[in-house]
């Protein structure tokens, strides 16, 4: 089922959110909402993809500024953000989580970054652990966005502008209309890294921008179960983009040798260091992540290769950084 209102002129931005989660997304449009009419002069529409879940029941057919698509099954994350992108019109496309809330500076940002950086395509910012003192959300923010991204993406004090990055997180970034829509948007084929991905393809370490004041505040992963899911899936990710992508910094030797040199050197020596829960529990759940990671990659590696290659329409071995090996 899909609402769509009265075709009007584009939007400055549409704002697309993948969701399956009620109370979140609620969260979520009323902050969007408060954000744009700060912003009065700045055209919007919400997009919403439902995916595989009911129509939500404070979503009203009269609202101009929301287009809701309910998905009638599961597509996965990747799959409900590319039918987001076929139904908005805005210049800038941008994507949110429904877990999330934006900072208060977060659209002055993002208007001021596609202002300042005209012949720059995507832009994004920092993704704020919601519980800094949670282990797993430490985690999540000292050792895979600070290897990723930098230290400063994890430093309160750093302010300016970042030319380049590996990619823009798909819960927080935005892509010019004609950029995104020339790359074919993101790969459904993956579980997890559809936006890591996306980065490579589009080049973005020469073509993005990040700024740490577009900011959100996201509920990362708050348990072990959920943090070692995460692991599992991105372990299968970086498979697929090696079997059927043909990225070499996601081959076996190279995740191999990241998932070792972790094992034996970085989780013990450097990353520990960054966390503020005990040495030895920050250890043993980097210990876990890795194993995880690895099983995840060997278990979807043999599966594709049992199965045979399958699809490879977006070959190619990007420049870009990727991600930091052997993280979720």
């Amino acid at each position: 089922m899909t609402t769509i209102k009265a075709e009007r002129a584009s939007p400055a931005v549409s704002v697309i959110v993948a969701t399956a989660r009620d109370a979140g997304c609620q969260r979520l449009v009323k902050a969007m909402r408060e954000q744009f009419a700060a912003c009065p002069e700045t055209s919007y529409e919400i997009v919403l993809v439902l995916d595989g879940c009911p129509r939500y029941p404070w979503l009203s057919d009269n609202d101009d500024e929301i287009r809701t698509i309910v998905l009638p099954q599961r597509l996965g994350i990747a799959r409900a953000r590319n039918i987001g992108i076929g139904a908005s019109r805005g210049k800038l496309l941008a994507f949110l989580d429904d877990d999330c809330v934006p900072a208060d500076t977060w659209l002055p940002e993002l208007l001021r970054l596609s202002d300042e950086h005209r012949g720059h395509t995507a832009f994004g910012g920092r993704v704020i652990g919601t519980a800094p003192s949670n282990l797993f959300s430490q985690l999540r923010d000292q050792v895979y966005y600070y290897e990723t991204f930098g230290p400063w993406y994890t430093a309160s004090s750093s302010s300016a502008d970042v030319l380049g990055a590996p990619y823009v997180n798909g819960g927080n970034c935005a892509y010019r209309r004609e950029a995104i829509l020339g790359s074919g948007g993101f790969d459904a084929l993956l579980p997890a890294y559809s936006d890591v991905e996306l980065g490579r393809r589009l080049a973005l370490h020469e073509r993005a921008v990040l700024s740490p004041q577009m900011a959100i505040h996201h509920d990362h992963p708050g348990d072990f179960r959920q943090y070692m899911i995460r692991c599992w899936r991105s372990g299968r990710a970086r498979a697929v983009l090696w079997r059927y992508r043909d990225y070499r910094q996601d081959s076996p030797f190279a995740v191999g040798r990241g998932i070792a040199a972790n094992l034996m050197w970085n989780n013990a020596v450097h990353r520990r260091r960054r966390i503020t829960a005990s040495p030895l529990r920050v250890v043993a759940v980097l210990t876990c992540q890795e194993i995880v990671h690895g099983i995840g990659y060997a278990y979807a590696l043999l599966g594709s290769i049992a199965g045979g290659r399958g699809p490879r329409s977006r070959a190619g071995d990007a420049k870009g950084v990727g991600v930091a090996p052997g993280t979720p």
